[in-house]
């Protein structure tokens, strides 16, 4: 019995110390994965920044018509998009898209391809949707007397300066799609704001 025990005790002092090994092992694998999906987009070369950089202006919106599925791959071709780049460190930004007769919504994305916000005509109240992109800095300069929520007068603070904006149209039939990037040319809009065009302030 003895002899059994002394086994038993030998046993578990060896896993006792293969066991740091494994723990460590573990976090080292869970430390080098999240490091990676944090890294991967700033490392990648064909980002959807470099893919923007050669179709956009910066602070302009851009109709991509029918470029989209080369700009951005995983595009649903039943929709028209207008793509605008912003840089807020000359100010708030405006956005405007008009609500098309089947559907229109609007995402926010980081520069890395980070969503931050979105919105669609669902909640509309008016025939566009209206939206200001901010900085952290640029919000706390304003105290607006309106509903910041509302679907016309959303107000987003964007994580970083620099960033692009979608506006995505559906058009149901194929013989529709030339009327709808039409209105998204003639109605949309994406531009910095001078002070006095900032959102009303108390």
């Amino acid at each position: 019995m003895m002899r059994l025990a002394d086994i038993a005790l030998r046993r578990l002092r060896r896993l006792l110390g293969v066991l740091p090994w494994v723990v460590a092992g573990l976090l080292l694998g869970v430390a080098v994965h999240i490091l990676s999906v944090f890294a991967l987009p700033r490392l990648a070369p064909d980002d959807a920044r470099s893919r923007l950089a050669g179709v956009t202006e910066v602070n302009r919106l851009t109709t991509l018509s029918g470029r989209g599925a080369v700009v951005l791959p995983l595009a649903d071709p039943a929709f028209e998009t207008a793509v605008c780049r912003f840089d807020l460190s000359a100010g708030p930004l405006h956005v405007r898209a008009p609500v098309t007769p089947h559907y229109t919504a609007i995402a926010l994305y980081t520069a890395t391809g980070i969503a931050f916000g979105a919105i669609n005509d669902r909640a509309a109240t008016r025939r566009t949707l209206d939206l200001f992109v901010v900085t952290q800095a640029q919000r706390r300069e304003l105290s607006t007397d309106e509903d910041e929520t509302a679907a016309d007068n959303l107000i987003l603070v964007s994580p970083t300066t620099e960033g692009f904006v979608l506006i995505r149209a559906l058009a149901v039939q194929p013989s529709l799609a030339p009327i709808v990037r039409e209105q998204l040319a003639a109605q949309s809009l994406c531009e910095i704001l001078t002070p006095e065009q900032a959102p009303t302030t108390q």
